[in-house]
């Protein structure tokens, strides 16, 4: 009875732990959310403003007036492509029951909400190698793309003191797991550093950061079935995580 409640403690602190440390990850995206609103809303009052000129003036060019009216559009698609990108995010983390999904397009939004990391959308190369072959899964959608989430931002964190910034995913898939490789061209690990991957509160970057984005990862995706490996060289770090299809997951239906 003791162990049970002892286990039942320490899963609701790290359930603690996972919802604080979602919050912080979508917390530490405001900043860039807002310039990316705060620009294309500026872009746009100054394509109105000029359009109003043209329109005020006796001698109209109406291909002008189309080429601002384009541009103003565009920034508006630019502002409802985020605005529903988060409205998505948001549905998704309400969403409390087991869902399938496309595991390639969970990628994608999390390179989406990622992009508003003004270090990322400015210095980091993004290659997808995505895989048609990857079925769809079926799990609760906020662990997986909050687990996927974690590890993509920590090959960009080992890239932020580093001359090449790459990040390389890819997706594959067989008739019995789903495999996603993260790549990156940061900093590498030591020895010591690998032996702690995937420990809580262990991190070797300081300032704000708590050292539980490995940790969480692993606690959302092992019940899945999830296992994890690395590997390093060349100037390259990969995390691989592989899921098998079952009894885990199954093939959209």
């Amino acid at each position: 009875m003791e162990k049970n409640r002892s286990g039942d403690q320490t899963q609701k602190i790290v359930s603690a732990f996972i919802d604080h440390h979602r919050y912080a990850t979508l917390g530490s995206l405001v900043k860039g959310i807002i310039h990316n609103l705060n620009g294309s809303l500026q872009v746009l009052s100054m394509h109105m403003e000029l359009l109003k000129r043209m329109l005020e003036v006796k001698e109209k060019n109406p291909e002008q007036i189309r080429n601002k009216m384009d541009q103003c559009l565009g920034q508006v698609d630019k502002l409802k492509s985020i605005v529903e990108g988060l409205a998505t995010k948001a549905r998704h983390d309400e969403e409390d029951s087991v869902q399938i999904f496309d595991l390639n397009h969970l990628l994608e939004e999390c390179l989406s909400l990622l992009h508003h990391d003004l270090f990322f959308k400015h210095n980091v190369k993004v290659k997808k190698v995505f895989s048609s072959r990857v079925p769809s899964l079926r799990g609760h959608y906020v662990d997986f793309h909050e687990g996927f989430l974690n590890l993509i931002n920590n090959a960009i964190e080992a890239m932020k003191e580093g001359p090449n910034r790459e990040l390389t995913l890819v997706t594959k898939a067989d008739n019995s797991i789903v495999e996603v490789l993260i790549r990156d061209t940061g900093c590498g690990m030591s020895d010591r550093v690998k032996s702690y991957l995937f420990t809580p509160f262990f991190t070797t970057k300081g300032g704000k950061h708590n050292g539980l984005g490995l940790f969480i990862s692993r606690e959302l995706l092992t019940p899945y079935g999830a296992s994890f490996s690395h590997t390093c060289g060349d100037g390259e770090t990969t995390f691989s995580v592989t899921l098998p299809l079952k009894p885990h997951l199954s093939p959209g239906e």
